[in-house]
C-alpha cells in the first residue's frame, strides 16, 4: 500500500505473462493506479482525468490480453514501434468524449443521478480549449527533439529557429526549457518524442471509423469493433503498425480526424480517401490559424 501510494507514476500496466502457443501460456496483466483511497465512509471517486488515465491503461491491457500472436517476443505491446505503442491507449480515451459513454459511467455516488447533459457537453468540449496552441507546442517539441539529435548546432540556436516557426508568443531571452526536457534526455523518447503526437493522429483516425459507422448503430459498431480486435488488439508486434492500420482503415493514417476532434478543422466525419504521407504542414497550418484568431 505504501509503495503504491508514494510512487510518482499515477498509473501503469504491468505485463505479468505473455501469450505463447509454444509454451501454451495465456497472457496475464496487472493494472496499478494511485487513486485516492476511500475516506470518511465515501468510496473512491474518480475525476475526469482519473478516468482518462484508467481508460488509457486499460487500452494497454486489452492489447496485451487479446493478442493472438504465437510467440511471446511479439505478443501484446512487445516489438511494437515506439510511434505506435500509444495508439490503442489514446484510442480508448476517445470513448470518454462520447456523451452516451460518459453518461453511463458518471453520476452522483449516493443517489445515482446522472450528470446534467449540459455539464457533460461542456466537459467534452474542454479538449478544444487552447487546442491550437497545445498542438503547436507539441509540434515544436517534436521538431526540437529530432533537430537536437540530427544536427550539431547549439541548442539555443535550434530553439530560436523552431520557436519562430511554431509559436506566436515571443521567446523569453531567459527561457531555457530544453534543459528540463527530461523526456528526450533521461527517458526513452530520444529522437522519438514525435511518437506522442503520431499516436494521437492514429487514435483519432481509428476512432473516426466508429463515428462513420454510427455510434448509435449497434450492428455496425460490432462489425467495426471485430475488425479493430482482429487488427490492433490481435496482431501485437508481429505485424508492422502501418500495415495493421491499413488492414483496419483500408488506407494510411490522416491527421484530418485529429484536427476535426480538436476543433481546428470544420466539417463532419473526415473523408476516407487515401493519403500517402503525414500531412505535417496541415497540422501546423490548422493550429496556427486557430492561435491567430
Amino acid at each position: 500500500q505504501e509503495k503504491v501510494s508514494t510512487n510518482e507514476d499515477p498509473g501503469w500496466m504491468i505485463a505479468l505473462r505473455s501469450r505463447s502457443s509454444v509454451t501454451n501460456t495465456t497472457p496475464l496483466a496487472s493494472l496499478i493506479f494511485n487513486f485516492s483511497p476511500p475516506t470518511d465512509g465515501k468510496p473512491t471517486l474518480l475525476s475526469f482525468s482519473d478516468l482518462q488515465l484508467l481508460f488509457r491503461k486499460f487500452g494497454h491491457a486489452l492489447q496485451h490480453l487479446l493478442t493472438r500472436t504465437s510467440y511471446m517476443e511479439v505478443s501484446g505491446l512487445s516489438n511494437i514501434e515506439w510511434d505506435a505503442v500509444e495508439a490503442c491507449s489514446n484510442f480508448m480515451v476517445y470513448w470518454l468524449y462520447d456523451l452516451n459513454t460518459i453518461e453511463m459511467i458518471s453520476g452522483h455516488f449516493e443517489t445515482g443521478e446522472y450528470l446534467p447533459r449540459k455539464t457533460l457537453e461542456k466537459l467534452c468540449e474542454t479538449r478544444k480549449h487552447m487546442s491550437g496552441f497545445d498542438l503547436c507546442r507539441e509540434l515544436y517539441l517534436a521538431s526540437f527533439d529530432l533537430e537536437i539529435y540530427s544536427i550539431k548546432d547549439f541548442w539555443l540556436d535550434i530553439v530560436k529557429k523552431l520557436w519562430a516557426e511554431h509559436l506566436a508568443f515571443p521567446l523569453d531571452p531567459r527561457d531555457s526549457h530544453p534543459c528540463s526536457f527530461t523526456a528526450i534526455m533521461c527517458e526513452e523518447w530520444s529522437a522519438a518524442y514525435y511518437s506522442h503526437l503520431w499516436s494521437q493522429v492514429m487514435a483519432a483516425d481509428m476512432f473516426s471509423a466508429f463515428v462513420e459507422a454510427g455510434l448509435d448503430n449497434r450492428d455496425e459498431l460490432c462489425t467495426v469493433g471485430k475488425r479493430f480486435r482482429s487488427t490492433f488488439l490481435a496482431l501485437g508486434g508481429g505485424c508492422h503498425p502501418g500495415e495493421v492500420f491499413r488492414r483496419f482503415r483500408g488506407r494510411d493514417p490522416s491527421p484530418k480526424a485529429l484536427l476535426y476532434t480538436l476543433g481546428l478543422k470544420q466539417g463532419k466525419v473526415p473523408d476516407v480517401q487515401s493519403c500517402k504521407h503525414v500531412e505535417y504542414n496541415l497540422l501546423l497550418k490548422a493550429s496556427k490559424d486557430e492561435r491567430l484568431k
